[in-house]
């Protein structure tokens, strides 16, 4: 959501992580890994793949490893709120990799809704999730856009009101800074260190 309110007149694409619980059939995602604020090209999004996959074999969470699960995204135009090609595209070479894995589940697609978006840094979501700013799909093909409903996307502590609201006041808090994947490209080496995007530490301290 930051992501997106940084970078509002873009279209936005980042990589989902979590781990995946087979027996119930459950994606817990931990963490949001921001890619760029433009179309990806295969270049940049290849190399942030392979730095996302580097970054989880050395970070574990709760003792255990973390995956890519996933992918989210955002696009250019208010009222344009479905999954593009190019997110689609992106997610089945996800799903090719993750079909490869015993047992892999498929990877998820969160897209950021603009109404519900709108909403959400109102502070209007309910209970249930409505106005959360994001929807979710499970199927990693744009012929069969499976969309989860509500009662199957949960957040783990607390509730949507809650979660959204404290979501909304990081939106809305000046001088938050978030980099990206083409942030860092664009910072050169000097700014290797300083626009650390798979970290964001300004970020994770408000999280």
């Amino acid at each position: 959501m930051l992501h997106a309110s940084t970078n509002s007149r873009t279209p936005i694409y980042g990589i989902l992580l979590g781990r995946r619980q087979e027996q119930s059939s459950q994606t817990i995602i931990t963490d949001a890994i921001p890619v760029c604020h433009s179309t990806p090209t295969k270049p940049i999004l290849d190399m942030a793949l392979r730095l996302t996959d580097a970054y989880c074999n050395d970070n574990e969470n709760g003792g255990e490893k973390l995956t890519i699960v996933g992918l989210y995204t955002a696009n250019e135009r208010v009222g344009d709120d479905e999954p593009s090609p190019i997110a689609w595209k992106i997610l089945a070479s996800l799903g090719a990799k993750a079909d490869t894995e015993l047992g892999a589940s498929k990877p998820i697609l969160a897209v950021i809704v603009s109404h519900s978006f709108e909403a959400m840094l109102k502070k209007e979501c309910t209970v249930d999730g409505q106005g959360k700013g994001f929807e979710v799909y499970s199927s990693y093909d744009a012929k069969h856009d499976e969309k989860l409903e509500l009662e199957n996307v949960k957040v783990e502590q607390g509730d949507w009101v809650e979660v959204s609201a404290l979501v909304a006041d990081i939106c809305l808090k000046d001088g938050v800074a978030l980099y990206d994947f083409e942030n860092q490209l664009d910072g050169g080496v000097g700014g290797l260190k300083e626009n650390d995007w798979l970290r964001n530490e300004q970020v994770a301290k408000l999280i």
